[in-house]
């Protein structure tokens, strides 16, 4: 009798394992600055305006002068980082130049905004958060020639400040705020002193290529990155489990995310359940939801015990576990 319940056992654990799909697949990693995984619409904008006068004109659009240069500049990060956040779909970007609120002059973090104004205006929108570029400032070094080996290099860099605050209205929280500073350098070879010289892009390009990279380094910030890991899932079961595999494989995740979590919820099947559940735990995973993905391996498990289904548990539980330590010893910035 021990033979043949241990026969069996093994039996459904080679039978659930061949309908198991192995798969190498780019698995989320989380960026540096991390906003909370619900957050899909920001706005971005600047309340920066490079004014003369006094503060209170200042705020209020009443400026006696303003560098139209810097001002331009200013703007250009604002539609570069909206440009790079657009990419693959990470979020629902809107750009506003211009928005009336309080503005500020400086590459410092000014008083934050009062939460009914950033909630109105978000509701405007349609965003759920507000990234602003509170404050900016820039400074180029003066030209620096150095000789090695009969050439001569000209050098000089352009240090951009960004002052950037991302507000959520409707917790009334603030998941970014920071100063943060980014040089670039920029040099020409030539055979003598002025050839080299000739060989640097002129001030203004430089500038504006100096804000565009400190863009790119903001999103480098808040932008998450992929592993290759190896992973599993079921693809047989009924049509609607093998339509949400089709499309799994096709890189379509929301369409397969949609077939998959009606399965786990209303097929008649339990089996298919845990099925649908075990597949969905990995749509969640490569999303970065981890929290949800090890709640639908838990659901699996309890729908339909399996050895593979635990082994998969206690993957998402250590990478849970590695992702809290770093964000303890402040490898990860997490504000909410």
């Amino acid at each position: 009798m021990r033979k043949l319940v241990l026969f069996l056992f093994v039996l459904q654990a080679v039978i659930s394992s061949c309908q198991l799909q192995k798969v190498t697949v780019n698995v989320y990693t989380p960026p540096k600055i991390v906003y909370p995984p619900d957050i899909r619409s920001v706005m971005v904008t600047s309340r920066f305006v490079p004014a003369t006068g006094s503060y209170e004109d200042v705020q209020w659009g009443a400026y006696e002068t303003v560098d139209s240069l810097k001002w331009k500049l200013s703007e250009a990060i604002i539609d570069t980082l909206a440009k790079r956040m657009i990419i693959k779909d990470q979020f629902m970007v809107k750009v506003r130049h211009f928005p009336r609120m309080l503005r500020h002059n400086e590459a410092t973090l000014p008083d934050p905004l009062p939460w009914d104004g950033l909630l109105s205006l978000s509701k405007k929108e349609y965003v759920q958060s507000l990234l602003i570029l509170e404050g900016f400032g820039l400074s180029k070094s003066p030209v620096t020639i150095n000789q090695q080996a009969g050439e001569y290099e000209a050098e000089f860099s352009v240090t951009v400040s960004m002052a950037i605050r991302v507000y959520e209205p409707e917790k009334m929280r603030v998941l970014d705020d920071s100063v943060y500073t980014f040089t670039s350098e920029f040099k020409g070879k030539g055979k003598s002193e002025q050839e080299a010289m000739k060989q640097l892009p002129e001030e203004k390009k430089a500038l504006f290529s100096a804000c565009s990279q400190a863009a790119e380094g903001y999103y480098s910030l808040i932008k998450p990155g992929q592993i290759p890991e190896k992973r599993t899932y079921y693809i047989n079961g009924d049509s609607t489990m093998q339509l949400g595999e089709k499309a799994f494989r096709e890189g379509k995740w929301g369409r397969a995310e949609a077939k998959w979590k009606w399965l786990a919820y209303n097929s008649k099947d339990s089996l298919i359940q845990a099925k649908a559940s075990y597949n969905m735990a990995l749509i969640c995973e490569l999303d970065g939801r981890l929290n949800q993905a090890i709640g639908y391996a838990r659901r699996s498990l309890r729908i339909h015990p399996d050895r593979n289904t635990i082994k998969y548990i206690n993957v998402l539980d250590k990478r849970i576990s590695d992702i809290e330590n770093q964000i303890k010893e402040k490898k990860i910035i997490r504000r909410w």
